[in-house]
């Protein structure tokens, strides 16, 4: 039992198998299930017609591969028919699962993005919505939820006239924006008036439904559900007298609901790799069932007693935490090992997960795609197979090791390497201070869930000593959010070593399964020499990066960072100190990107809406920084991120047009929103973001013109239309694109920017098509240089004697590590900053071509040059300061000191 709670294999295992005695893995289910998983993965994202004509191809085979295997029987018959019938069950499933969707009226209303009437079945509680990317909310129209769904009923227009109401099962997801959402609970029905759009991301959803407005017609909920919901509002009851952030922690351990956790602290245990001790799944079922047969044990109970009631324990962990699908794998695979338990038979741990997967996949195919349930199978496969033979052997080379720690170190690396080509999707880089975190946390997790499930227990029986006995697990908890805040501090503490960056993509994902299958399967000699080669790379690549750190240029002014699909700009004000212009994305690499611009302080932070694209990662420009003040729209002052703010002691304040804020050498007018409680924008939230002017003035001594930058948000036409005639809008040198180049723009107002340097922040490989061809037709128009982050990585911008100069960093340099500063402080001079000579006109090896530069000759005509590479030695244009500048000038505002003055 004991091995089975530090492997988070669900059920307690025989000491035989992970004792002294070695057991052979049954792995007849193996193929077959990893078989139908890949198919449906494959399938499940396509038509289907497409899975229909691979069902029909591969029935026959499967039909074929059975009569080979009865009339000429061989070894390995059997299972190829067993492969090929669960790939074919896959497939039969994903197209009656497809041809469902395509059918249902919901899907057909979602592409045309039209209003729709619909009775909906919420899949559980309503979450609070720190950000969206609609645009088409009101911070005035309440309280905003998302919540998981399935449609139970559509009106749609009948021929005749009138409406006919259809039943039909479509998974979608609630954006709600008004009163009334915060308390319901899984299972009601509630009948929605809104707007449905097609649903970007590849998930379950196949629709999001934007509602504005409280929900009708609520019927309650079920009686299991009721009784579920009283567990969990009881257990933050007697968890609210807890130290923050045990308080919320508490709840999370127990059963998962992570909702109240801060963003803070969701990042810590994100970079520390702990995030699954706040996700119900094997680890919590392990305690459940070990402490359900330790009592039946003690009682003297049958095996089958035994085993009924861990599974009642088990359905009400399912019921508490709801459906999802690390909590659906466990279960499923504790609910097949205890049924073995009960009958008498073997209890073969990969046997069960392999049944879970094939079963839950082919009741399910969405799965297939979940990061959820790939992270939850590979994490418990690789602790079946790899942690007993690790744990043995830590043990045999270091026998003064407790066995208590080596079977977390074997277990904590076991699970982290089997996840790792799949962790690098979702984050792109190598971390390993996953292991030693979680081994060090080990002895603590046991306490906390076993002390917070008795907790939830006294919660219901005796509420009254509940908040007394959680000080037990509180106080387990707290000391595993040191370790995570520790943990943490030490991941983003030196990026290069604790965190080595990789490919965030398919490609990266396959070749860091291939390394991590050569280094399992390869033995002796062959592993120490594919080993001691790989070491021998990654120390090359590592000194090489140092060595040749070359970014950020010297006396750069402006910087866009690449934070994905979001905005994050950063204007140098002298000191190691910048205003930075929105944050991106949650853990989207705001924070990486000021690290390496040597930025350890904000002398403004602007958030120009509340949007998490712009408003998402307060936590991580914050992490180790302090802010002055910080700027953002009215009504900014409800969303989670000026809790954030308000919890630092950073002052928050409301844009108006007219505002002038001074920081260094840049001065910011604030040109929109205007005067008013709603900023002149009703019903977008994107109407509402900050617009700044931006004007930098050269410090004494440096040889530069001045700069001037127009900072837009994500503003449309209207607003577009509203300032282009404006004052600040007309012939500034620098353009941020608005709305991450999106289609929603008034051409006039782009051509009037004048704009000769244009930068584009947006994501590679977006689901919403931007950079629109439209809007890459205007810009190419008018612009002497364009620069996207998608394409060129973090850019930068120096201003010099003849204007502003762009120095991209190129994605490829940032994704192998090339970050890092070279010395160079934000407002230093530009006297002899390196950079590489084909980006000095907007090109960069390996990418696509960019418009090249243009200059304005005498008659104002564009004058076209042909990009000159350099030869070995030479420096380009630009890159020496003239005699007489001042190399480290700060300017005459002192430091980064920040004034504002209000006309």
């Amino acid at each position: 039992m004991r091995s089975s709670l530090l492997f988070g294999t669900d059920v307690p295992d025989s000491e035989d198998e992970y004792g002294g005695g070695v057991r052979a893995f049954d792995l007849r289910l193996v193929g077959p299930a990893v078989g139908a998983w890949v198919t449906a993965a494959l399938l499940i994202g396509g038509a289907a017609v497409v899975a229909a004509w691979v069902a029909s191809l591969l029935l026959p085979l499967t039909v074929g591969a059975v009569l080979q295997a009865y009339r000429r029987p061989a070894p390995w018959k059997p299972a190829l028919a067993a492969l090929l019938a669960c790939c074919a069950a896959a497939a039969v499933a994903c197209s009656g699962r497809l041809a469902f969707l395509e059918a249902s009226p919901v899907t057909a209303l979602a592409a045309r993005e039209a209003a729709a009437d619909l009775e909906v079945v919420l899949s559980e509680p309503p979450r609070p919505k720190a950000g969206a990317h609609t645009g088409t909310e009101s911070r005035s129209a309440g309280e905003r939820h998302t919540v998981a769904a399935t449609t139970a009923a559509v009106t749609v227009p009948a021929r005749p006239g009138g409406d006919s109401r259809l039943p039909t099962r479509v998974p979608v997801v609630v954006v709600a924006s008004g009163p009334g959402w915060g308390g319901l609970l899984p299972g009601q029905r509630l009948r929605l008036t809104g707007t449905l759009v097609p649903a970007d991301g590849g998930g379950r959803a196949r629709a999001l439904l934007l509602v504005r407005g409280p929900p009708h017609e609520v019927r309650p909920p079920p009686g299991a559900q009721a009784w579920a919901g009283r567990v969990r509002a009881r257990l933050h009851a007697a968890s609210a007298g807890l130290p923050s952030p045990a308080d919320a922690l508490l709840p999370a351990f127990v059963a998962g609901d992570a909702a109240r956790v801060p963003a803070s602290v969701r990042e810590e245990f994100r970079a520390s790799g702990m995030t699954h001790l706040m996700v119900v799944s094997g680890t919590h079922l392990a305690v459940l069932t070990g402490a359900a047969l330790a009592a039946a044990r003690w009682a003297r109970l049958p095996p089958w007693a035994a085993a009924a009631a861990a599974a009642c324990l088990i359905a009400a962990m399912v019921l508490v935490a709801g459906p999802r699908p690390s909590v659906l794998r466990a279960a499923l695979m504790a609910l097949i090992a205890l049924a073995a338990l009960a009958a008498g038979r073997p209890r073969g741990g990969l046997a069960a997960l392999s049944a879970a997967v094939l079963a839950l996949v082919l009741f399910d195919p969405d799965l297939a795609r979940a990061y959820g349930f790939a992270l939850s199978v590979l994490a418990t496969g690789g602790i079946m197979v790899l942690a007993p033979g690790w744990s043995r052997a830590l043990r045999a080379r270091v026998p003064l090791a407790p066995r208590w720690a080596a079977d977390a170190a074997a277990v904590a690396l076991a699970s982290q390497l089997a996840c790792l080509p799949v962790l690098v999707l979702l984050t792109p880089e190598i971390g390993w201070v996953a292991v030693p975190a979680n081994t060090v946390a080990t002895p603590l997790v046991p306490i906390a869930m076993a002390g917070g499930f008795a907790t939830a227990v006294a919660a219901q029986a005796l509420p009254a000593a509940a908040p007394v006995l959680a000080w037990v697990p509180g106080a387990a908890v707290l000391g595993i959010a040191a370790i995570a805040r520790t943990a943490s501090d030490l991941h983003h503490a030196a990026p290069p070593l604790t965190a080595p960056p990789w490919r965030g993509d398919a490609a990266g994902a396959l070749a860091l399964a291939v390394l991590v299958a050569a280094v399992l399967v390869l033995r002796g000699r062959a592993r120490t020499a594919f080993l001691a080669g790989l070491t021998a790379a990654s120390v090359s690549v590592a000194a090489t990066t140092c060595a040749l750190k070359d970014w950020p240029p010297r006396g750069w002014a402006l910087a866009a960072c690449d934070v994905g699909q979001g905005d994050a700009l950063a204007l140098a004000t002298g000191g190691g100190q910048a205003v930075l212009v929105d944050t991106g994305e949650q853990g989207s690499g705001v924070d990486r990107c000021l690290r390496d611009l040597g930025v350890d302080r904000l002398s403004l932070l602007v958030l120009t809406h509340g949007h998490s694209d712009h408003a998402g990662d307060t936590v991580g420009a914050l992490r180790g920084r302090t802010a002055h003040a910080a700027l953002a729209p009215g009504g900014f002052a409800s969303s989670p991120g000026a809790e954030h703010l308000r919890a630092e002691g950073i002052p928050l304040h409301a844009a108006e047009a007219g505002q002038t804020w001074t920081a260094g050498p840049w001065t910011l007018t604030v040109l929109w929103p205007e005067r008013g409680p709603d900023g002149g924008a009703e019903d977008s939230e994107n109407d509402r973001s900050v617009v700044l002017h931006a004007r930098w003035t050269p410090p004494p001594g440096i040889d530069a013109l001045p700069m001037t930058a127009l900072l837009t948000g994500d503003i449309e036409e209207p607003v577009q239309r509203a300032l282009m005639h404006g004052e600040g809008v007309q012939g500034v040198d620098v353009l941020k694109t608005p709305h991450h180049g999106a289609k929603t723009q008034e051409e006039a107002f782009l051509t009037a920017t004048g704009a000769r340097l244009v930068l584009t922040s947006v994501g590679r490989d977006n689901s919403y098509g931007h950079p629109s061809p439209e809007t890459l037709a205007v810009i190419e128009g008018f612009a002497g240089e364009h620069y996207r982050t998608d394409l060129h990585g973090d850019v930068a911008v120096v201003p010099g004697p003849g204007g502003p100069e762009a120095a991209p960093r190129g994605r490829g340099e940032r994704d192998g590590g090339g970050g890092g500063v070279s010395g160079a402080a934000p407002g230093s001079a530009p006297s002899g900053h390196r950079r590489v000579a084909c980006c000095s006109y907007g090109f960069h090896p390996g990418l696509p071509r960019h418009p090249r530069r243009r200059r304005r000759g005498a008659a104002g005509r564009p004058r076209r040059r042909r990009a000159r590479r350099l030869r070995p030695g030479r420096r380009p244009r630009g890159g020496r300061a003239r005699p007489g500048a001042v190399a480290g000038h700060r300017g005459q505002t002192g430091r980064g000191r920040l004034t504002v003055a209000v006309r």
